[in-house]
């Protein structure tokens, strides 16, 4: 009876520990297992919030948060060494806002600017940027692009709104603010995040004279779907600019190539890192 006793003990403990892992947030992402489950399942897009690092983080969409967590938190792509304690980050892209706190945590005295243009992600950006009391973040309701003029931007709710396409086929088209980005350009920046689902094919090759003032680059590349793919020579650019560069992965969009297979929106999606022999 006492060995039966002892094991029902043993079983009740080991429970009762794992119930309260469930709500011990990650050190690394700062989500619980418990609030990274119900991102899992929060796919309609409405305005929710998280616990995300002991802060009321807004979200639009569970697992695109879940995804930016664990890419910008758990992986660090935006990791970057500086010889000062205050660098210039511009944020091409910033979406809810992820990025901005993991800057804010990495580089506290940074001076950070980000553009965002679509109203309604850019309300969350703003409830959250509030949140987080930075008093070096500016955030810009615009997307950067070639010139100042207005856009029209498909919107689609989470991570994937753009001026090129209609990733989510939802067909929500607005008008945007649409910003030349060589204006912010001519100053030294020590990070220069460019994250705009397309639009960079175009952007790139015009902001090319003004790279020599940006000392690192996150560049995510997206293959627009039936448009010939330009990948060579933005890297081409990146290397006469006096880059090197790394490539990553962002998602895979075709799995079997040789099969005719056909990519549903881009047919590249690829993380280039871009950085300065030392």
């Amino acid at each position: 009876m006492i060995q039966k006793i002892k094991k029902l003990l043993e079983i009740y403990k080991r429970e009762r520990y794992f119930e309260n892992v469930q709500d011990v947030p990650s050190p690394k992402i700062g989500i619980s297992p418990k609030e990274k489950k119900r991102l899992t399942e929060s796919t309609t897009f409405q305005q929710e919030t998280a616990q995300v690092f002991g802060l009321d983080f807004a979200f639009s969409h569970g697992p695109s948060l879940l995804h930016s967590l664990e890419e910008i938190f758990g992986e660090d792509i935006y990791l970057f060494e500086n010889d000062n304690d205050s660098p210039y980050i511009i944020d091409c892209g910033a979406n809810i806002g992820v990025s901005l706190l993991y800057f804010q945590r990495k580089y506290p005295k940074a001076k950070i600017l980000a553009f965002e243009p679509d109203e309604n992600i850019f309300n969350i950006l703003e409830k959250n940027i509030n949140t987080f009391q930075h008093p070096s973040t500016e955030i810009r309701q615009e997307a950067v692009w070639i010139k100042d003029e207005d856009l029209q931007f498909y919107s689609e709710g989470g991570l994937a709104g753009s001026c090129v396409t209609d990733f989510a086929k939802k067909n929500q088209v607005i008008t945007v603010k649409a910003v030349d980005l060589k204006k912010f350009l001519q100053q030294p920046v020590d990070f220069l995040k460019i994250d705009i689902e397309g639009a960079e094919n175009t952007l790139i090759f015009d902001i090319a004279d003004s790279l020599t003032n940006v000392k690192n680059l996150f560049l995510e590349y997206h293959g627009i779907l039936d448009e010939e793919q330009n990948l060579g020579e933005i890297l081409n650019l990146l290397k006469s600019k006096g880059f090197e560069y790394y490539i990553r992965v962002a998602g895979e969009t075709i799995i079997h190539p040789f099969c005719n297979e056909k990519p549903k929106a881009f047919n590249q999606q690829l993380n280039i890192f871009c950085y300065r022999k030392k």
